[in-house]
């Protein structure tokens, strides 16, 4: 599994779910080797909102068929998984 971080870098370095690579947003069309064909992709944001656009590019554009949103972003996962993370 594959998870991306699509916040801007500086959200990233101060947070983020441990194993997640960094790819902002507006980096996503020059960066496509970083979400693989196979196996799974779970992209978020920091509320779930934006990553919604990146899924719709994937899939439509890149035509990636292996994308997930995590719903609720890392704000949900800090929340519900890991509350130590400094997003609140």
């Amino acid at each position: 599994m594959c998870i991306i971080d699509t916040r801007e870098a500086e959200k990233f370095t101060e947070c983020h779910i441990r194993g997640a690579i960094s790819v902002p947003q507006i980096l996503i069309p020059n960066n496509l080797e970083k979400f693989p064909l196979d196996g799974l992709v779970v992209i978020y944001c920091q509320y779930g909102m934006k990553s919604e656009q990146v899924f719709i590019y994937l899939r439509e554009k890149a035509k990636r068929r292996n994308i997930y949103i995590l719903e609720g972003g890392i704000y949900q996962w800090a929340k519900d998984v890991e509350p130590s993370l400094p997003v609140l």
